[in-house]
């Protein structure tokens, strides 16, 4: 048995993705609220107040959880995964029974709202899972009880491996071009910002347009995404390719040909060619980093009926035939 480790790091990591759906979340609210009761813009200690509140239940929840499943002694990744999704949908409900928030959502949209931080947290568990590393259950216990005793040796293995078919590996590659075309809109920021007589309407909009972008790229690319990282995942897997390097290659080369045709059907695609390749690279890569290895499975067992057809296919008789003279 193993047991995932205690890891400030790893929490770090694990809140980013929270952090991001927290951030679209209040500016959402803010947006909001302009439209509903438009009596100013919060001022910044009030929103950095709930954003440091939200975080903060956030990490409590998710650590907690870690250390609920370490005292079961469950370490896999998908199970941290969905710890993660738990916590923060437990967390959500928290903040929103507390008014942890700058206004509250809609009629009818409490759940819907939810769903996104709880899928960023599943996306954090995981994450936690994949950079805490883990150690030896009885490992911990032995230096628990006598700190001098010698540990044993790690296991190795030197069989042959493949990289792992990821489900999460690939969610979070997926996300690659929704981060990616989030950072355009903030080139766009002055002119939008001068576009406005009033310029706390100009703030608004200018932060609620990439919010907005991260949320429409969410749903039209993630399921593509998702399905062409699979793709590039198998087709490498063929290739005996393990490598990052080479993931980040036959990434590049699939997304530069996938854009390509799409151009010949709408020629304004042509200009995404040499993003989509290095937003292909980049997904590609990431996967690699997050799904590590396995070891090949074994050859499915053969039904023979007859004993003598158990011959090695470099055998000669497989390769010449008796020859039987007629009259």
């Amino acid at each position: 048995m193993y047991l995932v480790k205690n890891s400030p790091r790893a929490l770090c990591a694990a809140l980013i993705p929270l952090a991001l759906v927290e951030a679209v979340l209040l500016v959402f609210a803010v947006a909001g609220g302009q439209v509903t009761d438009p009596v100013g813009v919060p001022a910044p200690d009030q929103f950095l107040m709930v954003y440091a509140g939200r975080m903060a239940i956030n990490a409590a929840f998710l650590f907690a959880g870690h250390i609920v499943l370490r005292q079961w002694t469950i370490s896999s990744r998908l199970a941290y995964g969905l710890m993660g999704g738990v916590m923060a949908a437990v967390s959500y409900g928290f903040a929103i029974r507390n008014h942890i928030q700058l206004a509250g959502p809609g009629d009818g949209t409490v759940l819907t709202i939810g769903l996104l931080p709880t899928i960023a947290g599943m996306i954090g568990g995981f994450l936690y899972g994949q950079f805490a590393g883990v150690r030896s259950a009885e490992r911990v216990a032995v230096q628990a009880t006598a700190p001098a005793a010698k540990a044993a040796p790690p296991l190795t293995f030197n069989g042959p491996v493949r990289v792992r078919t990821s489900f999460a590996g690939i969610v979070i590659a997926a996300l690659i071009p929704t981060v990616l075309a989030t950072l355009l809109p903030y080139t766009l920021l002055p002119l939008l910002m001068n576009g406005f007589a009033d310029k706390s309407t100009a703030h608004i909009f200018a932060a609620v347009i990439p919010a907005q972008t991260f949320m429409v790229m969410i749903a039209i690319s993630v399921i593509p995404s998702s399905i062409f990282m699979l793709c590039v995942h198998h087709v490498a897997r063929a290739m005996s390719r393990r490598n990052a390097w080479e993931y980040a290659v036959i990434g590049a080369v699939a997304a530069f040909a996938c854009s390509l045709l799409l151009a010949f059907a709408v020629p304004l695609l042509a200009y995404l060619v040499v993003p989509a390749a290095f937003s292909g690279a980049v997904m590609a890569a990431l996967y690699r980093r997050f799904a590590g290895l396995e070891p090949m499975p074994l050859p499915e067992a053969v039904i023979a009926t007859d004993p003598n057809a158990l011959v090695d296919a470099d055998h000669p008789s497989r390769h010449q035939r008796g020859v039987i003279l007629g009259n």
